[in-house]
């Protein structure tokens, strides 16, 4: 009989098991070969460990090494993963969608799924304003507290919404900030890190079903604001949603009109988002009398 495995030795486990996961989604935000040197830079893992990591994914088919000897790429047989899955709405007219709405509105166009602890952004349409939103695509912020992380955890159960802020208030007791390990985009939460009482989280959470929309203003990155919509998905795909971000006073000011371009462009492209039920210039007075 084989024997038992500790607690230390099951936690060393899981944490290769979330790294095997974060150099995987690191190389699909990158969409090009990267080098071993890179992912321990990025990710912040002991490139030792990395080397090592790396070289079990190529043992077991999930990495194949490049042309060059150094970089490394996925295989074909990552890329067949979940094709059995077949998704709600296309990558393809999710792209469309973002680029409609960009050229509309001139704003950053994100396009944002869980992860871990953080909201990560997979796409990104960079805005054309001179005063223009920059999140480089694979940006991490914080998902119980970003706008996009209060979306997408409204499309979650209420007990996985609560256990991810049990799991978020541990980490950053124990590790700050770092815990969660945002990306510097996250300025203002990184300097102060913060995890709202259940309560309050839970009846934003409502008020996004019940509306289809979240807003945040300048809460996780100085000056910055965000307007997002969940995309449709199937029972077996994880939430995703679109975000249009700017600076907070043109957020504010021409979040509705936002609103209405996104539906509009939705329409037309046939993907079929939930029906706002409210203004956002209402549901942001709701929740301020909330907060205070």
């Amino acid at each position: 009989m084989p024997p038992s495995r500790s607690g230390k030795s099951l936690g060393i486990s899981v944490k290769s098991s979330l790294r095997t996961l974060q150099i995987l989604e690191y190389i699909d935000s990158k969409q090009r070969a990267v080098t071993i040197a890179e992912l321990s830079d990025n990710l912040d893992f002991p490139q030792s460990s990395t080397s090592t990591l790396v070289q079990s994914m190529i043992n077991a088919g999930y990495l194949v090494v490049d042309h060059d000897g150094r970089s490394i790429l996925p295989s074909s047989r990552v890329s067949a993963l979940g094709n059995w899955v077949e998704p709600t709405v296309s990558r393809a007219d999710i792209k469309s969608l973002m680029i409609a709405v960009g050229e509309r509105t001139n704003q950053t166009i994100l396009l944002g799924v869980p992860s871990d602890l953080c909201v990560r952004y997979i796409d990104v349409i960079p805005g054309r304003h001179a005063m223009r939103l920059d999140i480089p695509v694979g940006s991490r912020l914080p998902l119980m507290e970003a706008g996009m992380g209060r979306l997408l955890l409204s499309e979650m159960s209420d007990e996985t919404v609560e256990e991810l802020w049990q799991q978020t208030r541990r980490r950053i007791k124990e590790e700050g900030a770092q815990g969660i390990r945002p990306s510097d985009v996250s300025n203002l939460w990184n300097a102060n890190p913060f995890v709202s009482p259940f309560s309050e989280i839970m009846e934003e959470l409502q008020q996004i079903r019940r509306t289809g929309f979240s807003v945040s203003l300048g809460r996780i990155s100085f000056g910055a604001g965000i307007v997002c919509v969940a995309l449709p998905r199937g029972p077996l795909e994880q939430p995703i949603g679109l975000g249009i971000g700017g600076l907070s006073e043109l957020i504010s000011r021409d979040a509705d009109q936002i609103l209405k371009i996104v539906h509009e462009a939705a329409c037309e492209l046939g993907i079929p988002l939930k029906p706002g039920r409210e203004s956002a210039r209402t549901a942001e007075r709701k929740t301020r009398r909330a907060q205070n």
